[in-house]
């Protein structure tokens, strides 16, 4: 470990996490996603340990107001930054205009965008990815009659053995109802992502503050992230309020249920509630048959062991 005080190590801690993605961050970002401090720290400990610490100067490159690990080519990656950032941007006015349809669905009582889009890192070609929360007892049929528009328009991802993908993809991968919305059960041992994922999820819709009980409900990520509070609606990202109309639910859940799991692929139906990855419930719906989380501990323990 070396004579690193606790904040030099959880400032490096965070800037050897997100170097897994190549994505630089400002001292106020450092701050916010402070990785496992023993405590939490103010900003201005962060500002001050960044200008005094030799060690971290020594560790870290700076360019632009941006800190990232030295001989990691700073400058492209904040140039990369800046164009994801703008494509992301782009998407979210789309997804504005288009969230309008998911008022008309009343079993839809949530929605939110994770995984790149949190982040405002995505290409032109990256899915636009959600977590949808439901009412209990609908989630089959909020899944079909949500997916359906997308379907039928070509917005969705295509399945990995086929070629072609369309431009900003719709992936709906995750669904849970309001009575699940507690994501530490799907964690793995030492899962990092797990906890950056739910802290950086963005609201889109929420009806019923569904999301103020999703984080009282993982306050376990907050151990690991003291720093980073929830992320609140912004009104460049929320829709305007559509009335709800009615689409046949949850009298037909059955037929939704049975419709959908014979069109699943052979590869989530092989995985299904074996671990995590992939969960079929009538509770739960994961589709992430692609989950790289252990591929992310381990590269970043890899990291910690050489750094730290």
């Amino acid at each position: 470990m070396g004579h690193q005080t606790d904040l030099e190590q959880s400032v490096m801690r965070t800037i050897l996490w997100f170097s897994l993605f190549s994505y630089p961050l400002t001292a106020f970002e450092l701050w916010k996603w402070l990785l496992k401090p023993q405590r939490p720290y103010d900003l201005i400990e962060v500002y001050s340990i960044l200008e005094k610490s030799d060690w971290l100067k020594q560790m870290l490159e700076t360019s632009e107001g941006f800190y990232a690990l030295k001989g990691k080519q700073i400058n492209e990656m904040v140039r990369d930054r800046q164009m994801r950032f703008l494509d992301a941007e782009r998407k979210y006015k789309m997804l504005r205009r288009i969230a309008k349809f998911f008022y008309l669905l009343p079993s839809v009582r949530a929605v939110g965008v994770v995984n790149t889009m949190a982040w405002w890192s995505t290409t032109s070609q990256s899915d636009i990815d959600l977590y949808v929360v439901t009412k209990p007892g609908s989630i089959w049929s909020s899944r079909f009659w949500l997916v359906l528009p997308f379907f039928l328009t070509g917005q969705r991802p295509m399945h990995h053995q086929q070629l072609r993908q369309g431009k900003d993809p719709f992936c709906f991968s995750f669904f849970s109802t309001t009575e699940h919305l507690q994501m530490e059960h799907l964690c793995f041992p030492r899962d990092y992502y797990m906890a950056f994922w739910v802290k950086s999820l963005v609201p889109i819709l929420d009806r019923d503050g569904n999301f103020s009980v999703f984080h009282q409900e993982n306050r376990w990520a907050t151990r690991l992230l003291p720093n980073a509070h929830p992320r609140t609606h912004h009104r460049s990202h929320v829709p305007w309020t559509m009335p709800s109309l009615f689409f046949p639910g949850t009298f037909f859940e059955s037929f939704f249920r049975t419709l959908q799991q014979k069109r699943l692929p052979l590869q989530l139906r092989t995985l299904a509630n074996i671990d995590s990855r992939v969960i079929v419930t009538d509770e739960v719906l994961k589709f992430h048959e692609n989950d790289r989380r252990l591929q992310f501990r381990d590269a970043f323990e890899s990291l910690l062991e050489r750094y730290l």
